[in-house]
């Protein structure tokens, strides 16, 4: 039996081709999601539109489909919230929990409030172990502010933190009622 060269050459014949491909694959790839991303963006149009949006949906709540959806009633507090225009659209702030010290103040971050509508209710994440409630503002980050719906129309309820974005506080009482949520003292997002 006699060897043959271009034996040696067999597996460049076989795999160089494949290489080649997957190489090319990759760069199509890298270019295709390049495109996609910067033709992704939103124009100023779309983004003014989607402002208008949300902005309308906020300012126009609709407390009785969301308790209806849920089968439970919001806290009296969170309805006042939302009947005060100026409270409801502030946005861009922390809240400053005073600790057991001075200097071991907690800060909880603010984005901006959710629209009390079905369309959060569906959009916004559901804690299975929490049950039936709403979460009314966002950090913007993941991580929302939740309260409880309960059976009969209760005064006000304490305010949870419900953190997606793999801290710590995940489940954590921000506050003992939403009325002392919203009275801590505010400073801007740094």
């Amino acid at each position: 039996m006699q060897y043959h060269g271009s034996v040696d050459k067999l597996p460049l014949f076989v795999f160089g081709p494949l290489a080649f491909a997957a190489v090319l694959l990759l760069i199509a790839t890298g270019i295709r999601r390049a495109v996609t991303r910067f033709r992704s963006r939103p124009t100023p149009d779309q983004l003014k539109a989607a402002y208008e949006s949300y902005l309308r949906r906020l300012l126009h709540p609709q407390p009785d489909a969301v308790e209806k959806e849920l089968g439970k009633l919001l806290p009296e507090r969170l309805l006042q919230l939302y009947q005060d225009k100026s409270a409801i659209q502030a946005a861009g702030f922390q809240l400053e929990k005073p600790g057991s010290t001075r200097w071991r103040s907690r800060r909880w971050q603010v984005y901006c409030f959710e629209p009390l509508d079905l369309e959060s209710l569906n959009e916004l994440p559901y804690e299975e172990d929490l049950g039936p409630g709403f979460c009314f503002a966002t950090t913007g980050r993941s991580s929302w502010y939740w309260i409880a719906a309960s059976d009969q129309r209760v005064k006000d309820s304490p305010v949870i933190f419900l953190d997606y974005d793999g801290g710590r506080s995940h489940g954590e009482t921000v506050a003992d009622s939403l009325d002392e949520f919203l009275s801590l003292p505010r400073a801007p997002l740094n």
